[in-house]
């Protein structure tokens, strides 16, 4: 198949996470938009309202971007990105269904693509889910998004548009062979 023409394919592989943004607003419409294609990514359970886990906070406040930056110095380009989403799972819509990050993985995926066909940069920043020592700096980003006990904070997603200075490094990837195996796993 001949990927070259095809638009989707060629985003995906072409995209990168961007750290530095220049100064200019996000209209509400397309970030209405990207938040939208994150809400039609797949999720656990029917197609049905009750099923939907991931919700989302639009942060444009300058105070709490720099308040989320936390004392990480590879955080502080938080800062100037016009709009930095949180991306939440709320355990109590669905309580059965314990699958709450992948659905929100999914939805966040959905969203960097939908951000980069509008020429918008994004960078995923972890949230601490699993990092037994960042339990403090975990409850410090809860308490600032206000957030109650049955929502998750899975991840931040920063937005802005690319500032062309920024330096981006070529992607080396593994190779195919190395990474894909069939029918059971190769050890070799």
């Amino acid at each position: 198949m001949n990927q070259a023409n095809n638009e989707i394919i060629n985003l995906i592989i072409n995209r990168r996470s961007h750290r530095k943004y220049i100064n200019k607003r996000i209209p509400k419409d397309i970030i209405e938009t990207i938040i939208n294609c994150g809400r039609h990514a797949p999720f656990g359970g029917k197609p049905k309202p009750d099923c939907q886990v991931t919700e989302y906070i639009v942060i444009e406040d300058q105070k709490i971007k720099e308040q989320l930056a936390l004392h990480y110095e590879d955080r502080q380009f938080m800062k100037d990105a016009p709009a930095i989403i949180a991306v939440l799972a709320n355990k109590d819509n669905d309580p059965k269904y314990k699958e709450y990050i992948l659905s929100s993985a999914l939805s966040i995926e959905n969203m960097i693509l939908a951000a980069e066909s509008f020429g918008i940069g994004a960078c995923v920043l972890s949230c601490f889910l699993y990092h037994e020592k960042h339990v403090e700096d975990k409850k410090i980003s809860r308490e600032i998004l206000n957030l109650p006990d049955n929502i998750e904070l899975v991840a931040l997603l920063s937005l802005g548009y690319k500032d062309d200075r920024e330096k981006i490094l070529n992607k080396e990837l593994r190779s195919y062979k190395d990474t894909v195996h069939f029918d059971t796993y190769d050890n070799k």
